[in-house]
């Protein structure tokens, strides 16, 4: 094997710098197996390995196998226990580096053959490597937890490893943990990075959205308190009732947009609370179709119900909301002269609100977004995009579940289901 001399050493600490400045991990671990092969002399190096201490651990790495033996091996899970289990300290030569000699033979289900050498169970010369040898060296970070282990067979000079190379091996295997450590961090810090900036850009985008919201409701209400100061008494009565409708209907505008962003900074700092109450889901109706018809004169909203319904549990103030945003957007997306209807009926222990307009629908490459905060689709940028993410975010406190089926320029339907109320 290897003797201990300094440039040897040298290569080692060469070859591990070089590790520590890779970008990925899988880098790192083929840059690993490569170094073991070359600096230790063996034919065979297989490494198995997770991207934390908490995560499985897989079978990254099969220097020297067959593509066969690659093919049914590499991404194979190995127990993280049964391997705890598998390194007993009886055969662990120095800290993180284990010899396992044919004449103790451990039964282990993960082991991998070379082929090579088929003596049988009789070492052929002391000293020399039997077939059912074995070796591993544990990855560990820095505060000791395991990553994996690298497993080792095949000397090229055909001996058993002498100390000073099993010690030079553990000192290798120390510095290559730290190494996926800090590949392991990397990675960390890059999706850090990227969700920060897309973060910053939500949120300037959000803040540009925000910004035309309250800008078209204020230069509304400007325009028409403006005409109504400088022309009131040339103007009609007919024109003065609509000019106050515009001002009306913009603030209430400008405090719908005030309540969501309210309720978003407290949901944000889980500091939402929900009544838990017992509600009768005929009122929620007529109170939200109520407002839809009041917001919404030209459309046309009608209902389908049971006879008989039964009680809901939650918020009853919160479900009406709910409620009004999916009539919004159903507006919003679907054509002036089309009707908008909304159902209730009970589904199992719960009872099931929904929203049905006919449309565009919505394009599939879009769907994931619907939930998403400041997720808007389609050509309708009005709105801030919170309506339906702060929808699921109540209909979920409140225990229920919201989703929604669609078909291209068909028929798209928004629901939600709250558990029903326990009768007194």
């Amino acid at each position: 094997m290897t003797d201990e001399s300094e440039p040897l050493f040298e290569t080692l600490l060469e070859v591990t710098q070089s590790i520590l400045t890779a970008e990925r991990s899988q880098d790192a671990l083929e840059a690993i197996a490569g170094a073991v092969s070359r600096l230790f002399g063996f034919r065979y190096v297989s490494i198995v390995a997770a991207d934390s201490p908490e995560s499985e651990m897989t079978r990254r790495v099969m220097l020297g196998w067959d593509d066969k033996t690659k093919a049914e091996r590499l991404g194979e899970i190995v127990s993280r226990s049964a391997t705890r289990e598998f390194l007993s300290s009886e055969f662990e030569s120095y800290p993180h580096c284990y010899y396992f000699p044919a004449e103790r033979f451990v039964e282990w289900r993960h082991a991998l053959s070379s082929g090579e050498n088929d003596a049988g169970p009789v070492r052929s010369a002391p000293g020399r490597w039997h077939e059912r040898d074995s070796i591993a060296l544990v990855l560990a970070d820095a505060t000791d937890s395991m990553l994996g282990y690298i497993s080792i067979d095949g000397p090229e000079d055909g001996l058993v490893p002498g100390k000073s190379t099993l010690a030079r091996m553990r000192v290798f295997a120390d510095l290559v943990g730290l190494a996926l450590a800090n590949a392991r961090a990397r990675a960390a810090e890059e999706a850090r990075r990227l969700l920060l900036e897309d973060r910053a850009r939500s949120q300037s985008e959000f803040l540009g959205i925000v910004a035309h919201e309250f800008r078209s409701p204020l230069a509304a209400i400007r325009g028409a308190a403006l005409l109504l100061a400088t022309n009131f008494d040339r103007l009609s009565e007919v024109r003065r009732r609509e000019l106050l409708q515009t001002i009306d209907a913009s603030t209430t505008r400008m405090s719908t947009l005030f309540d969501d962003l309210l309720l978003l900074s407290r949901v944000d700092a889980g500091s939402l609370t929900l009544f838990d109450q017992r509600v009768d889901a005929r009122l929620i109706l007529e109170e939200a179709v109520g407002r839809a018809r009041s917001e919404y004169p030209s459309r046309r909203f009608s209902t389908q119900l049971p006879n008989e319904l039964p009680y809901v549990r939650g918020d009853e103030t919160r479900i009406v909301q709910v409620l009004c945003n999916l009539l919004s957007n159903a507006v919003r997306y679907s054509p002036e002269n089309s009707a908008i209807t909304v159902r209730i009926e009970p589904v199992r222990e719960y009872l099931r609100f929904s929203v049905q307009n006919r449309g565009p629908g919505i394009p599939r490459d879009e769907r994931e977004r619907l939930f998403t905060r400041f997720g808007q689709i389609g050509t309708h940028p009005d709105g801030t995009g919170l309506g339906l993410y702060l929808s699921r975010q109540l209909v979920e406190l409140m225990g229920g579940q919201i989703d929604f089926e669609s078909t291209p320029n068909d028929v798209t339907t928004f629901w939600f289901s709250l558990p029903l109320a326990v009768k007194p």
